[in-house]
Formats: C-alpha cells, structure tokens, sequence
C-alpha cells in the first residue's frame, strides 16, 4: 500500500479548511448550511437601519436572520429584503413583517407581527413589509404635540393681556397713579412742617412709659383688681350690653361711611386750612399735657391706679 504523498497531504487540509471557514462564516451571518431554513421576501420604501444577520423575531423569541438587503429596481428605490426563518414555525397569512427599534441603544430587527390566515405563508412567499416609527421619532412627534399646546396656551394669555392693556385701562391706571403721588405728597408736607411737633410728642410718649415701667408693681396690683371687676362682669347683663355694643357698631358704620364719601372733617384735613389750624393747636395742647403728665404724674392716675384718697 502506497503511502499518501505530504503534497495530498497538504491538499485535504487546505480543502477542509476552507469549507470549515466557509461554513464558519456563515453560520457567524446566521446562514446554517447544514440545514435548509425557509426563505421569505419583504419590500420596503425605508429599512430604518436595518442590516444583514439582523434577528428576525416572533414575540421576542428568534426564529431567523435577515440574509441579504437589495434594490427591487434601482429606478424604484425599493429595498428587498431576504430573510431565512425555521421550518419549524408557520407564517400564517395577513401577517406583517415589521421592522422595529432593538433597543433605545440603536439597531433594528425585524418582528412577524401573526395575522388571522386563512392558510400558511410558504418558502419563497413574499411578507407585506412595514417600518416602525423609531423612538426617535416617536419622542420628537409628542415634543412636537406638547411645544404646539404651550405656544397656542401662551398666545391666549398674551391676547388676553393685550385685552386688558386698552386705552382706558392705562388712562384710569395713569390717573390712579397721579392722585397717590399728589396725596404722599400732601402728607409728606404736613409731616415735614410739624416734625418737631411729632418728635416732641414722641419724647412724651416715651418720658409716659417710663413712669408705667417704675410704677409696673402698682399697675399689677391694679389689674387684680380689674381681674375681679370682670369676674362681676361675667354675672351682669351681658346681652343688653351686646345690643349696646352692635349700636355703638352701627353708629360706627355710619361715621364710617360719611368718612369714606368725604364728609366731615377727616375728608376734608388735607384741603381746609381751619382743621388745619385745629389739628395743630390740638398737637400743641396734647404736649403741654404730656408735659405736666410727666413732671406731676400724682395729679392724674393716684386717686384711681393706686386705691388712695384724693387730695
């Protein structure tokens, strides 16, 4: 028996190597050609991304790969699209092979979406093709949506505003505007020509609760005794004193009213020279008071405060 020569040798090996990268290669592009898959078509305006050994899917599971992508007409800009799928499963007829997102990372697959038949898809049949709208698109299409309802919002409120904003909205606002600066002014007046008055007064006030604050332990003894005279009141006719109450209220009212109309005096301060007069030899007499209040305290609050006799 003749021995095999290294150069034959040589020969198998490199066949066999060949057909192994050869089958290697296409089981990697998922081309099995130890078995023979069926083969189906779809045509389709737009692939999305689609490419070669893309999955080919039935709910999530895989059944195939997508073989090959190519023009129909290079005039039409069609794409067909081959894709083998296992024998083992059945394509009823009405389904649809869509092209969907793999992830929101990129990548498309294609999905067989079952229709109701009647009947079976069979190898070499041509599949109804439909591209999904992306998630991209999809988000760009609801921010589109969503910025045209704000913008349509936003120009209500601003016809709105301009509705209001009329002429004599301004004029009226404008006048308003103009009467609050001449009264500031007005008063700002009266306090300047009588700030020593003001701050005479002021030091009388204070010069008054420094003779409360050394005189607190009697005010203290004082309040018990207005602790008790309410602890009387509690018993007394408290409803006669309510009506009393609700007509001194009403009286209010009605002064009230007249002051907001411009009668009396009050409406009339800043414009008549007489209440003017008035109010100021009021404020002088009010100091004179405070200051004998302060220099002779004995004269007003020792006969009613603090229980003594008077003298």
């Amino acid at each position: 028996m003749r021995s095999i020569s290294n150069e034959v040798k040589v020969g198998i090996i490199a066949i066999v190597t060949i057909v192994v990268f050869i089958w290697l290669y296409s089981f990697l592009k998922g081309k099995n050609l130890m078995n023979s898959d069926a083969i189906y078509y779809s045509v389709y305006d737009k692939v999305g991304g689609l490419a070669e050994s893309s999955p080919v899917e039935v709910n999530g599971y895989r059944v195939g790969v997508v073989q090959s992508i190519n023009f129909t007409d290079p005039g039409s800009g069609k794409l067909l699209v081959e894709f083998s799928v296992d024998n083992d499963f059945k394509i009823p007829k009405n389904t649809v092979a869509e092209i969907v997102p793999v992830s929101l990372l990129g990548g498309m697959k294609v999905q067989f979406v079952y229709g109701e038949g009647p009947g079976f898809y069979k190898s070499k049949d041509t599949i109804p093709g439909k591209l999904a709208e992306s998630l991209t698109d999809m988000i760009e299409s609801e921010l589109k949506g969503r910025v045209s309802h704000l913008v349509s919002q936003v120009d209500s409120v601003i016809s709105s505003i301009n509705e209001i904003m009329n002429d004599d909205f301004k004029k009226n606002l404008g006048g308003t505007l103009s009467n609050l600066n001449s009264t500031s002014a007005s008063v700002d007046e009266i306090l300047s020509s009588r700030k020593k008055e003001l701050e005479a007064t002021l030091a009388n006030l204070n010069a008054f609760t420094d003779m409360l604050s050394q005189n607190s332990s009697k005010i203290d003894e004082t309040f018990s005794n207005l602790q008790s005279i309410t602890d009387t009141l509690q018993s007394a006719d408290i409803y006669g004193t309510v009506n009393n109450l609700k007509a001194s209220l009403e009286k209010t009212t009605m002064i009230l009213n007249d002051l907001n109309s411009g009668k009396g005096s009050a409406g009339q301060m800043l414009t008549n020279d007489s209440l003017y007069i008035n109010l100021s030899n009021s404020l002088q007499n009010l100091n004179l008071f405070l200051a004998d209040l302060r220099e002779n305290p004995k004269r007003y609050v020792h006969f009613s405060v603090f229980g003594k006799k008077d003298k």
